[in-house]
């Protein structure tokens, strides 16, 4: 039987074979922006897609008010599902969570991801300083819009972009006010995915996060815009599905 938290969308499988892949979408998306990765990834890869308080199935659930506090919440209910060999991957927002998770662990003396996977995402230190958190509902909007941030059929469902730019918005103001103070980089592999025309993060932005690797370091550029890596048949995702089979699963 799947092991159940309200943290992994639709369960995580007792196969201990499998390296598990657990996933973090952009800001203001659910797990859900996975689900097309299900079918197209390794059999020795689990794809284990994260559920955040406040979208989706948990949309009742409170956001927390700072990304130190989002990625301890995350620790806490992940750490019993992180067995080694494991993966850490997040896009843009997700990307920053993903690292901020991965320090957290490190800080704490628990075991740290084979790879930590970062797409489409600045460096802590790097932000672009626009503020488009506290930007008007109709300029918030006309912003994702003009970025692919939604899908044009979607913007008639009044609640529905009501509440996606309310989890946007919270999610853009606290990835915007972390500043975690420099430490010794992450002792582990880091490897991130860049967009040649992604107009959020210019590919040469991501060459930052070396600083924040302590193990190996690699950039693997693909075509598309800010949101490619979703798209599984892009060289991006095909890129991140060759992460899991490289890793040690304890086989012969």
């Amino acid at each position: 039987m799947p092991a159940a938290t309200p943290w992994l969308l639709g369960g995580l499988e007792a196969d201990t074979s499998q390296v598990r892949l657990f996933c973090f979408a952009h800001a203001g998306s659910g797990a859900s922006a996975f689900r097309p990765w299900q079918s197209r990834l390794p059999a020795s890869v689990a794809l284990c897609p994260v559920q955040l308080p406040g979208r989706e199935n948990r949309i009742g659930d409170p956001m927390p008010d700072t990304l130190q506090e989002l990625a301890e919440q995350t620790v806490q209910a992940l750490l019993p599902l992180l067995r080694p060999p494991y993966l850490l991957f997040g896009h843009s927002f997700g990307g920053l969570l993903a690292y901020a998770v991965a320090r957290r662990l490190h800080e704490r003396g628990h075991s740290l991801p084979q790879a930590l996977l970062i797409s489409g995402a600045r460096p802590p230190d790097l932000a672009d300083g626009t503020a488009v958190h506290a930007l008007p509902h109709d300029e918030l909007l006309g912003h994702v819009r003009a970025t692919g941030g939604i899908a044009e059929p979607l913007l008639k469902h009044e609640d529905f972009v009501r509440r996606l730019l309310a989890v946007l918005r919270n999610d853009l103001r606290i990835a915007a006010e972390y500043r975690p103070v420099p430490e010794t980089p992450l002792p582990c592999e880091v490897r991130v995915f860049a967009a040649e025309d992604d107009p959020v993060v210019p590919p040469a932005v991501v060459e930052g996060w070396r600083r924040y690797a302590g193990g190996e370091f690699s950039v693997h550029r693909g075509p598309g815009d800010h949101y490619a890596v979703y798209d599984v048949s892009g060289g991006l995702f095909a890129a991140i599905a060759r992460c899991g089979p490289a890793v040690p699963t304890g086989g012969t």
